[in-house]
């Protein structure tokens, strides 16, 4: 997928020390929901909500800071705040092309499946949004090309009854970059998204015909920094925001598997294994 930077018509205003605005689709003129704005050096950032409306309170960027704007089937848009004046911002996204890898399989009936990094428990410690975490990635491998992804099952911290935590996440698949090993092109241009309360979630994706181009992809939970998501708490008299979900740890967690992280700087960064195990992300596929 090729990332193209455009202008942005928008500008921002520092009303009550607020940056906030819409995002909108370049050729529909019809809000984005969830689009992710974030500010690269001062690194906060949240999502829009379903109406394409986003506010950052009160922030305090350099004035070398830059506003990035990304979302799935949108090419990301990047502007120096020293280029932005003072009205409500008003962003125009521009779709990409559907550049999806054209994959040949010459027999779509699997013979064999397979379920990478299954688990029937999972560590009671999670791995959470953070403060500068828009998405985790897990590396899987697939037994040969042109597997089909088949079902997904997440484990999140909730407990039933008690503390259910609710969550609207999404569920993106990436292939690997062949140079830097990271994630790279989106496998499906279908939004997978997900709202639950529960402990373990699965979700059946035959029907949207996800196939593996190569051995290696990559699974990955996008954060939405967005109200229903927030939890607020205080920390040294400092008032910490964190978004939900948090991602369990796979217990039976072998062999390792390479985890990424994405900025709100919209940079992959490799996790190192020292100071993470497997998420407790499990893939079933067809073969």
């Amino acid at each position: 997928m090729r990332f193209v930077l455009i202008l942005l018509l928008p500008i921002f205003t520092y009303a009550q020390n607020n940056l906030e605005g819409t995002v909108y689709n370049a050729n529909t003129k019809e809000p984005v929901p969830f689009a992710s704005v974030s500010l690269i050096k001062e690194k906060i950032g949240v999502n829009a909500d379903e109406k394409g409306f986003f506010k950052l309170i009160n922030p305090s960027p350099e004035a070398n800071d830059s506003l990035i704007v990304t979302c799935m089937g949108y090419a990301p848009i990047k502007v120096a705040l020293s280029n932005t004046g003072n009205n409500p911002i008003k962003i125009e996204l521009t779709e990409t092309v559907n550049a999806l890898r054209e994959v040949v399989v010459l027999n779509n009936n699997f013979k064999n499946s397979i379920t990478l990094n299954e688990f029937d428990q999972f560590d009671g410690s999670y791995y959470g949004s953070g403060s500068f975490i828009a998405q985790l990635a897990q590396h899987f491998v697939a037994p040969s090309e042109n597997a089909m992804l088949k079902e997904i099952k997440i484990a999140k911290f909730s407990i039933p009854l008690l503390f259910p935590q609710k969550a609207i996440f999404r569920i993106r698949v990436y292939d690997v970059d062949p140079i830097s090993k990271q994630p790279t092109n989106d496998l499906t241009d279908q939004i997978i998204e997900v709202k639950s309360t529960g402990k373990v979630v699965k979700l059946n994706l035959e029907q949207c015909k996800i196939f593996l181009p190569n051995k290696d992809f990559f699974v990955a939970i996008e954060w939405l920094r967005i109200p229903y998501n927030a939890t607020e708490s205080k920390i040294n008299g400092k008032t910490e925001i964190r978004y939900a979900p948090s991602i369990g740890f796979n217990k039976n967690s072998a062999p390792f598997m390479e985890v990424w992280q994405l900025g709100l700087n919209n940079v992959w960064g490799k996790i190192s294994s020292n100071l993470i195990t497997n998420l407790a992300i499990a893939v079933s596929l067809k073969y």
